[in-house]
């Protein structure tokens, strides 16, 4: 193994091939495949060196050919090396990791020195021997983390199986089928199946196209092991390895730093820090929150910037990111608004259906009809009461619902979420990454007196000295350490989200960085440190003098300021910045202060007074598109926001302003004083509750639970790991964008592609069109198959003969129950529908009014019925209440206004299902296998009399309240023309 140091990053290397008598040597750099920017670097570093005289880097291989003298006896030593794969590596593809379990207490790793830490895990900082290692894998285990298994198929089986009418079904063919019916228990049986097959489909294809986004991630890690630098599987890391990391590293476990040069970890999954966080060798107090702990890092953040050691301090189960996965397994993901109101409907029918076949028995029995006949009664009445195409109907809209959100970017992982959407009272949306883009921008150049106008700034690179803007760009610029290259027309910078911003700030307004960096070359660069929040630098500048330049924290860079542009710096206007200072704070940017000076030479310290300050930058993580118009659209709708953030009180509370929200401002410590309290105090402090700031994944969880406590239908929109709690816990979890975390996205119920917010609310209107028209559909069924079991149990209480067999309701079930169902659960919604608030969280499926309009509409169809079994017996009664409830579905249609305002497609379904349906019928009436099965006589006239008078008589019943509605209407229009025209005159 060979490690070159670059820029104080480290490169390791592999001899591929070295043949010393022709001095070429061949090393294959990891890092270098696809890297041209890193072949650069290499060719440049090997260059300097003595003795080497052609180097030639491959980015396509990721090697690197080196021809040398005999005046390079270091690299004639170099030996090749064989490819040694670790005996502990799992196969690819083979190995499952298990679901690991915490060692006890999290020991204060982030307060103790780093000589504590090692003496407390016995390693050194020139990392563990390979036996120790060895030893330390088998007492620790692998260092993976168990991911959440997905669903196996035969549990989604028995899901679709598990409900109460599907369970009540199966009894009744058992029973045809003790009954010797063995073709009306087949029918019952495909009818089940059928339901169970769709959901099962459903739920299996949403569960592929979820895994089809899941992301790679690195296997390897640079580490120490006895002072040489090795690349260890990640999953061979134990705790006392030395790991060394660089930009853009994934950290694969928690360590404590070592030592760090200008080092920074980007956090937001975790803590939902926006910015980067410094990282120093230093301990902190041992009662810093998470997102403080800057001398720890956490598995599954990543490196933003810098360079440094890392001492592993805890691997699989034991770190931070396990804690949170140990949350979300605690958290069981609740039922579905939909899915207990439809519980409670099955609870409810099963009981209609029990009852009414008991009393058929015993009425049976009581007329004194034999055992085969009472059961063959039972089994119609039951037939009848079950409503068989009431889960298909709900699939349907549904399924519906999830197509028109897959259009949009959107999969429903839980089928029944998407109607959970239109009862959704309280959005909870984390903020960075899903109401923020989580990329900072220079937002404001400030000279002192004002913001500039950027887009209008024209630069002058000839005289960067000269001219204060260009020198406050070039500035942020040359101080920036960062890594610059073209990848075609596009500009990429790796570093901080904060430097990133400068450079790519000062680029986007025409300076060249090339030629910055040239004209000032860098000396000196002092970092960050505890107590030091802001970074000077010292360049040569072009006159043969040096300047040095400084950006940071506004209070410390003033303090070191003793002139400005216009002259000397005096106590006027030093107040006068600082007020510019907190009203740029007070917007929410992200401030940081510019000042310069000149230098006699660039080889001493440079000092720190005597700058000439030269003006502010404010800097903001944008919010995405459509994030403020959610927010406005959610109010509109009757919808409360509550942002959850990691960041600062100041920062939450600058971006809620800029969404629109208004309310109090909570933090943990403020939360759990909250919680505390019960009754009507809780429930005012959650209702002025808009922004929950320094929250951990715990403080999000415990908000959705108590928001849930109060009654409130909450919807939780993250993309981080830390926000993964919080998603299971809610009503509907919404994972944002196909970059969120893996996490994020194993626990939602709805997985948004796309990151415009927006798609929330067109999500929240698609779940009220699914509740509209559910409780159409089943006003329908209900009122049907009432009217149905009221001709059964009425024939049975006066003891005439079964009006209706088994097989006969259940052909009626299947005909009117599945096309009219599905296409009443298909209706076109209202395109108002985001206007009005949402229907109140208890608000049962059928409400009171409307169970008494199905009781009328039952007992009138169950007329229609019994006035065709008076006039024409059994065959008649089925023709004409199969036809009669063909008619009523036209009754239970959406408002004409939402069908006109449909653009296309949707208003033809009802007619051609229906007609569909009434043709299938007519068929059966008339075809004699059909008849022959349903056990039918040859049709007459009355028949077909009976069959359109079905059709039609509901419709025109259902008219008649409408037209009489009309009618009101325009009279009271015309009184009250002629009684302003009276009043007038």
């Amino acid at each position: 193994m060979v490690v070159f140091l670059m820029d104080g990053h480290c490169a390791p290397a592999r001899v591929v091939r070295h043949s010393t008598a022709a001095r070429r040597l061949r090393l294959e750099v990891p890092d270098l495949q696809w890297n041209a920017f890193l072949g650069k670097r290499l060719e440049r570093t090997f260059a300097t060196w003595p003795g080497v005289e052609e180097v030639s880097a491959q980015p396509r291989t990721g090697r690197l050919l080196v021809r040398y003298t005999p005046q390079a006896p270091l690299l004639a030593r170099l030996r090749q090396e064989p490819d040694a794969p670790s005996p502990h590596a799992p196969a690819p593809g083979k190995a499952r990791p298990t679901q690991g379990t915490r060692r006890g207490p999290r020991a204060a790793w982030h307060a103790m020195t780093v000589d504590a830490v090692l003496a407390r895990l016995d390693g050194t900082d020139h990392g563990l021997s390979p036996e120790e290692a060895a030893r330390r894998l088998r007492r620790f285990g692998p260092n993976v983390v168990q991911e959440e298994a997905p669903r196996s198929r035969l549990a989604m089986l028995g899901s679709q199986l598990a409900t109460v009418p599907t369970v009540l079904l199966l009894g009744s063919a058992g029973a045809s089928a003790l009954a010797g019916d063995g073709l009306e228990a087949s029918a019952i049986l495909t009818v089940v199946g059928l339901n169970a097959g769709i959901g099962y489909r459903i739920e299996r294809r949403n569960q592929e196209l979820l895994a089809s986004w899941q992301k790679l991630e690195a296997g390897s890690a640079q580490v120490l092991r006895g002072g040489v630098l090795l690349t260890v599987p990640v999953a061979e890391l134990v705790p006392g390895d030395v790991v060394l990391l660089r930009a853009g590293d994934v950290l694969p476990a928690d360590m404590r730093v070592l030592d760090a040069h200008r080092l920074s970890a980007d956090e937001a999954l975790l803590t939902g820090e926006s910015e980067p966080q410094s990282k120093q060798a230093a301990p902190v107090d041992a009662e810093a929150p998470l997102a403080e702990r800057a001398s720890l890092l956490f598995a599954g953040t990543t490196v933003a910037s810098g360079h440094g050691r890392a001492l592993v301090v805890a691997t699989g189960a034991d770190t931070e990111m396990a804690h949170v996965r140990e949350l979300v397994a605690q958290e069981s993901a609740p039922s579905t608004p939909l899915t207990r109101k439809l519980g409670q409907l099955d609870r409810r029918v099963a009981v209609a259906s029990v009852g009414a076949a008991t009393l058929s028995a015993l009425a049976g029995l009581a007329h004194g009809r034999s055992g085969p006949q009472v059961l063959r009664g039972a089994v119609a009445l039951g037939v009848a009461a079950l409503p068989e195409g009431m889960p298909l109907v709900a699939t349907a809209a549904l399924v519906r619902a999830m197509q028109r959100l897959h259009a949009r970017g959107m999969v429903v992982r839980r089928v029944s979420a998407a109607e959970a959407l239109g009862g959704v009272t309280v959005i909870c949306a984390d903020k960075t990454g899903t109401l923020t883009r989580n990329e900072m921008r220079l937002e404001v150049l400030d000279m002192g007196d004002g913001p500039l106008e950027l887009s209008a700034l024209r630069p002058r690179p000839q005289a960067v000295l000269e001219d204060p803007p260009t020198l406050a760009l070039a500035l942020g610029l040359l101080n920036s350490d960062v890594d610059v290259h073209h990848r075609g027309k596009t500009l990429e910078v790796s570093g901080s989200a904060t430097e990133k911003a400068l450079v790519t700030a000062a680029h986007a307004v025409g300076l060249d960085g090339a030629a910055l960096r040239r004209a000032f070359p860098r000396r000196h660069l002092r970092e960050r440190s505890e107590a030091i929040h802001y970074v000077l630098s010292v360049h040569h500048a072009p006159d043969d003098g040096a300047v040095a330049f400084i950006k940071g924290a506004p209070e410390q860079v003033l303090g070191m300021c003793e002139r400005e542009s216009r002259g000397p710096l005096d106590a006027r206007g030093r107040e006068r910045l600082a007020r510019r200072n907190d009203a740029l704070a007070a917007d929410g940017l992200r401030v940081l202060a510019l000042a310069w000076r000149r230098l006699a030479r660039d080889d001493g310290p440079a000092p720190t007074d005597g700058y000439t300050f030269l003006g502010f930058v404010g800097l903001r993580d944008p919010l995405r598109d459509g994030a403020a118009e959610s927010v406005r659209q959610a109010r509109h709708a009757g919808i409360r926001t509550v942002v959850l953030t990691g960041d600062q009180p100041r920062t939450a509370e600058a971006v809620a302003r800029q969404v629109g929200l208004e309310g109090a401002t909570l933090t943990p410590h403020e939360l759990a004083e909250l919680l505390g309290l019960s009754g009507e105090a809780l429930a005012d402090g959650l209702a002025r509750t808009s922004v929950l700031a320094r929250v951990t994944p715990e403080d999000k969880r415990k908000l959705v639970k108590a928001l849930r406590a109060q009654g409130a239908i909450v919807a939780m929109a993250g993309d981080g790991i830390n926000d993964a709690p919080a998603l299971r816990a809610a009503d509907v979890g919404v994972a944002v964008g196909v970059r969120s975390s893996d996490m994020a996205r194993a626990v939602a119920d709805v997985v948004m592609a796309s990151e415009d917010l927006r798609s929330i609310m067109s999500a929240v209107g698609e779940g009220r069109i699914v509740q509209d028209n559910l409780r159409r559909a089943l006003r329908f069924l209900f009122a049907t198959n009432l009217s149905e079991m009221a001709l059964v149990l009425g024939a049975s209480l006066v003891g005439l003969p079964e009006p209706l067999s088994p097989l006969q309701l259940l052909w009626i079930n299947l005909l009117t129950d599945t096309l009219p169902g599905i296409a009443l659960a298909l209706e076109p919604g209202d395109p108002a529908i985001l206007d009005r608030p949402p229907a109140p969280p208890g608000m049962p499926l059928l409400t009171r009014p409307a169970a008494l309009r199905v009781v009328r509409d039952g007992a009138l169809l169950a007329g229609v019925g019994g006035l065709g079994l008076a006039l024409g017996g059994p065959p008649l009664a089925f023709g004409t209440l199969t036809a009669a409830q063909l008619g009523y579905s036209a009754v239970c249609r959406a408002p004409g206004e939402a069908r006109r305002n449909v653009s296309k497609g949707g208003g033809w379904r009802l007619p051609v299902f229906v007609g569909g349906a009434a043709a299938m019928h007519a068929a059966a009436l008339t075809l004699p296998p059909l008849r022959r099965v349903l056990r039918l006589p040859a049709p007459t006239l009355l028949t077909f009399g009976g069959l359109a008078a079905g059709l039609a008589l509901p419709a025109l019943v259902g008219a008649v309240p409408a037209w009489g509605g009309q009618v009101v209407r325009r009279t009271r229009r015309v009184t009250d023309t002629t009684s302003s025209l009276e009043t007038s005159s």
